[in-house]
């Protein structure tokens, strides 16, 4: 993918340079707040080899981020945010495992 220089046009057709238009957007995405959690349903652990199941491994227990809504998707046990910015139908037929409680919550 090309990378888009800050004195160029930007591309949304504006007219503005890239810096002064879309630049700033683009470069400082923040996390937006959650502002609605929706608790998935909790299932006994799968089967080997039998569904896709994402576990957190490093700091914190967001495994997806997003920047679309201001929806957390969140552990069915504890309540621990596990998705982030996006829409419920983005994640589909995968179970994320929460690094806090260990249950597996089906997507």
């Amino acid at each position: 993918m090309a990378k888009i220089s800050q004195d160029e046009l930007c591309p949304c057709g504006s007219g503005s340079l890239f810096r002064d238009c879309h630049g700033p957007k683009v470069r400082t995405r923040t996390s937006p707040e959650i502002k609605q959690r929706v608790a998935l349903t909790v299932i006994a652990e799968p089967d080997p080899n039998t569904s896709a199941v994402f576990e957190k491994t490093g700091e914190g227990t967001i495994l997806f981020q997003g920047f679309d809504t201001k929806i957390g998707l969140v552990c069915g046990t504890c309540a621990a945010v596990l998705a982030a910015g996006l829409r419920r139908e983005q994640l589909n037929s995968v179970i994320l495992r929460c690094k806090q409680c260990g249950a597996f919550n089906e997507t």
